[in-house]
């Protein structure tokens, strides 16, 4: 059986949006591949929701040699930020397990 988890994105670009109130179930297998489509635009983001309602997001950093990931809890007023190059980036979204958790972005620094 083939594992699903829920995503939600906005490209700019190709003007296509899936809000985060109705993200859409995606293969787990595909999520790497479609951020590595969607996060070439400053200002495109994808969005990744475990069964515990917590998000993975991520967007391109400023410079745009970086992928920030960002992970945000459910009643939370902060969330955990990592940037990442893009290629190990590419690889924890390619590998996300059901539930997330700090351990999935080891080393990254608190934001209230």
């Amino acid at each position: 059986m083939q594992r699903s988890l829920r995503v939600f994105y906005r490209d700019y670009v190709n003007a296509v949006t899936i809000a985060s109130s109705q993200p859409e179930s995606l293969s787990a297998d595909r999520v790497s591949a479609l951020a590595d489509r969607l996060l070439v635009s400053e200002d495109n983001f994808i969005g990744v929701v475990d069964r515990n309602d917590v998000i993975l997001q991520g967007y391109v950093d400023d410079d745009g040699d970086c992928i920030v990931l960002e992970m945000v809890y459910p009643e939370a007023t902060g969330c955990l930020r990592l940037a990442l190059p893009r290629a190990d980036a590419l690889d924890l979204l390619g590998d996300l397990p059901d539930v997330f958790d700090a351990s999935l972005l080891a080393g990254a620094q608190y934001i209230d």
